[in-house]
């Protein structure tokens, strides 16, 4: 009898414990701890953490003001894994709540998440008027490690600024240096160090052999010092395809460069890294894997490739399938590159295509009716012998008319080829050489200089931010920028010197008996040139140029040359555009 009170009351225990226990894993605990964390990923970039942080803070903290938090944190992972809609929509929602707020303790990371969000973007001068508004809030030294990396970053944007703000740029990277060596951390230092760009880093072009080591070993130490980290992968990306000298060491750099940010989850750094990995195994004859990982990147990743990275995926599937001679799969490869060219401004081979196949069926036409004409002529010799004669005299009528009309055709078809001829190879937007003249052009002129073992520059041009300038200004505005570019290069280059368009808004040179200082002053020129163009509200176009030197001693082939310029076109873009970058002797 005593037994079910018993029962009851432990029950009664037991439903107060998992009540207890329910309430305490729903209860937010840590809370500033994990907001801590939050902000520790985003300045980190560890991308697989936040989204952890994330899940944990909407399942557990719903009720504490997590809203702001969130919202940068969305923006950072949407920045990493380039979701082109939430990135937009996460931007908008930032602004139109007008969060940014000196006055908040998290401001300094709030403003290098939208910093850095308009530079991935490719909108740079977004980031800068950006980092140029709120650059007051950095008058002081660093407080803690975000400060000093949102100095870099002001520092580094700043480099590419038309204004006094470009003078400042040093002062802000000796602040962040001073801070972070006092912080100590490897990391910071590196970041630092690698947000410097291009003149930190070294180079066999234009530093001394012992400068050039000084350099080398410096890197070398701090990459050794520094754990698994998103800021170690991309540095490695860079180091990986400067070691061009050693090919293992080149193509094992960048694939733990790759792995590192395939596992901090930050998808777009690591496609760029497999396009330059993809390069490298190119340059070395490793063209299964290449191709195999091409198919892979489009498989996996295709929407988040922008128009520059399919075309050269497509270009190089072309340009291997065609080695092998596997022209079915070259075609199919072709028709994709050519349908991601014409997707863009670029009508005119479209344009010659169709007059081509209008021509051809025209001169089938032509050969019919010729055709049908003697058949008759034929069926009335057979009908008729007793007229025989008369119809003798019309076979020569007709065949007189139909010589005749032979001639004309072959005159007309003459003359259409003629003029297709010259069609094909001008560009129809600005006049100037395409692809087709200026790759004639430059095999003559590779095939003299090797000859007569002289030297020989080529170089390959692409205008900076040219989508964005579609996007902002309108295509109008973008065909204008193309065609003044045309004539500020046709009325500043040599009579010897030949220059056309490659594609979109790619431009290749070709100079000959020119030195790799001669180039630089071209590239100047251009550039200074080019620089005072103004329409519409846009100014200061620039943009940056790989170059190539063939030395009289040379026996490299025009597409070999061509592909090293496009190589060095990269490396000027991913330091910081509005450059030249030449390959080393």
């Amino acid at each position: 009898m005593k037994l079910k009170p018993l029962i009851l009351t432990a029950l009664l225990v037991m439903t107060l414990i998992t009540f207890h226990s329910n309430a305490q894993e729903s209860r937010c605990t840590n809370y500033g701890s994990v907001i801590s964390s939050l902000y520790n990923s985003i300045e980190t970039l560890n991308v697989k953490k936040l989204k952890a942080i994330n899940e944990h803070l909407k399942n557990h903290c719903v009720h504490n003001n997590i809203e702001t938090h969130l919202l940068f944190s969305e923006l950072t992972i949407a920045d990493a894994e380039k979701d082109r809609n939430n990135i937009e929509l996460i931007r908008n929602k930032i602004t139109a709540l007008n969060i940014l707020d000196k006055s908040n303790p998290r401001f300094a990371w709030h403003l290098y998440v939208m910093a850095q969000s308009w530079f991935w973007d490719s909108k740079t001068e977004k980031a800068i008027a950006l980092l140029s508004e709120y650059k007051s809030y950095f008058i002081g030294e660093p407080k803690n490690s975000i400060e000093v990396r949102a100095l870099s970053l002001i520092g580094g944007y700043f480099d590419n600024a038309e204004s006094s703000i470009e003078k400042e740029k040093n002062t802000y990277f000796d602040k962040a240096e001073i801070k972070a060596n006092e912080i100590g951390d490897p990391e910071l230092i590196l970041y630092v160090n690698f947000r410097k760009g291009s003149e930190a880093y070294p180079d066999l072009n234009t530093d001394s052999a012992v400068e050039y080591k000084k350099k080398r070993d410096k890197w070398v130490s701090m990459l050794d010092s520094v754990d698994s980290c998103v800021t170690k992968a991309e540095v490695l990306l860079y180091w990986g395809y400067l070691e061009i000298e050693d090919k293992n060491k080149s193509l094992s750099t960048l694939k733990e460069a790759i792995q590192i940010l395939s596992d901090f989850g930050v998808t777009r750094t690591a496609l760029d890294g497999s396009i330059l990995y993809i390069q490298l195994l190119q340059s070395y004859g490793e063209l299964s894997e290449a191709e195999s990982m091409i198919n892979k990147l489009i498989e996996d990743h295709y929407s988040l490739m922008d128009d520059y990275q399919i075309k050269k995926l497509y270009k190089w599937l072309f340009e291997l399938s065609k080695s092998q001679k596997r022209f079915e799969d070259a075609m199919k490869y072709k028709d994709n590159y050519y349908e991601n060219l014409l997707s863009e401004d670029d009508k005119s081979q479209k344009e010659l295509d169709e007059l081509l196949a209008e021509y051809k069926v025209e001169e089938q036409k032509s050969a019919n009716r010729i055709l049908e004409q003697s058949l008759e002529v034929t069926k009335l010799e057979k009908e008729n012998e007793k007229q025989k004669n008369y119809i003798l005299v019309m076979f020569i009528i007709t065949l007189s008319i139909t010589v005749l009309l032979l001639s004309l055709i072959v005159y007309r078809s003459q003359k259409s080829k003629n003029e297709l001829s010259k069609l094909a190879m001008i560009d129809v937007l600005t006049g100037a050489p395409n692809r087709r003249a200026i790759t004639i052009q430059a095999t003559k002129e590779l095939a003299i200089a090797q000859r007569k073992c002289q030297n020989l520059t080529i170089l390959l041009a692409d205008l900076d931010d040219f989508k964005s300038i579609n996007d902002i200004y309108g295509h109008d505005v973008g065909d204008f920028v193309l065609k003044k570019f045309a004539d500020i290069a046709s009325e500043n280059i040599r009579a010897m010197d030949k220059f056309g368009r490659w594609g979109g808004e790619e431009w290749l040179f070709i100079l000959p008996a020119t030195s790799i200082e001669e180039a630089k002053n071209l590239f100047e020129r251009l550039s200074s040139k080019l620089s005072k163009v103004e329409v519409d509200g846009l100014s200061n176009i620039t943009f940056s140029m790989g170059a190539v030197e063939l030395y009289s001693n040379s026996d490299s082939d025009l597409n070999s040359l061509i592909r090293k310029a496009d190589d060095k076109l990269y490396i000027a873009k991913k330091s910081g555009k509005n450059r030249v970058c030449f390959a080393p002797k």
